[in-house]
């Protein structure tokens, strides 16, 4: 799969992203609204209300646009929100009932100062509170780059409420066997720093963020985690004087994460680092959580 020939716009510094994102959806007569929720503009798909029923759970598919300042975000998010694009491309032609929303997030960014900061907080809050709140969250983020699906992995509270542990567990198998059907690399699961997830997790909506690695680096840092201590927690977000245990020191807990995280955040996270590739397996994930309602039960 090529690039699109516009993806290298879409990362100028002086890209209106918000604006760049809604008249692509426009070239493919899809209309969408712009939910201003505490200052972050979040882009939310309209498809025509046919394609609900409340029969089903609804599957909510998200990709953040906002970047780093200063930086191209090539991977970090636009690799995810390329990939929505072209779901909402493939859902606006279905004339079935599908219970897909596509929802580009604002605000994703800020959450490295807190997850409350964090724009999908809000977002998810305010779903809650209009009853919105049904269903699975699908978050994509960094899928620009190798062969390997993973799953984000997380800690859940050890107190938490039953039914949503039931609802995430149903959720992460629900991924795994998508992954079954469509990679040979299974059920791979890794410590990754929040995305979105975050935001909608603490407002107790299931959600799961999906991300791709290269098979070197996937191996590698499998290999890492078993032999440096510290590293796991302190890539889930931990502040490493919270971490009871011997700790390695931090410029090799920097260094022992895959190379396509180290380039997030900087100069290097460019259009040379993707590899297309990568698009045709995304698209085959969201291809697979298009097709399949779920029906809603009683837990």
């Amino acid at each position: 799969m090529k690039l699109p020939s516009d993806y290298s716009d879409f990362l100028q510094l002086d890209c209106d992203r918000k604006t760049f994102i809604q008249n692509r959806l426009l070239e493919s007569g899809i209309k969408s609204s712009v939910l201003v929720i505490d200052g972050k503009e979040h882009i939310y798909v309209d498809f025509p209300s046919g394609c609900y029923s409340s029969r089903y759970k609804l599957k909510t598919l998200v990709a953040h646009y906002d970047r780093v300042p200063g930086t191209c975000g090539a991977n970090d998010n636009s690799s995810g929100v390329f990939a929505l694009l072209e779901a909402a491309k493939k859902i606006a032609v279905l004339d079935s009932v599908h219970n897909v929303r596509i929802i580009f997030t604002d605000g994703e960014e800020e959450g490295r100062f807190g997850v409350v900061s964090q724009g999908a907080y809000s977002l998810a809050k305010k779903m809650k509170e209009l009853n919105e709140d049904d269903g699975d969250v699908f978050v994509f983020d960094c899928v620009g780059r190798g062969e390997v699906p993973v799953i984000c992995e997380i800690d859940l509270p050890p107190k938490i409420d039953r039914l949503f542990s039931r609802k995430y567990t149903n959720l992460i198998s629900q991924v795994q066997n998508i992954f079954n059907r469509i990679s040979s690399f299974n059920n791979v699961m890794l410590p990754a720093s929040y995305s979105d997830n975050a935001g909608f997790l603490a407002n107790g909506i299931p959600a799961v963020a999906i991300t791709m690695l290269p098979k070197d680096e996937v191996l590698n840092y499998m290999s890492n985690l078993k032999r440096i201590p510290g590293l796991r927690q302190s890539v889930m977000n931990r502040k490493l004087e919270d971490i009871p245990s011997k700790v390695a020191p931090e410029y090799i807990l920097r260094e022992s994460v895959p190379l396509t995280w180290r380039y997030i955040h900087t100069e290097f996270d460019k259009i040379t680092t993707l590899t297309p590739s990568s698009f045709t397996i995304i698209s085959h994930i969201i291809d697979e959580i298009i097709k399949h309602n779920y029906l809603k039960t009683v837990m």
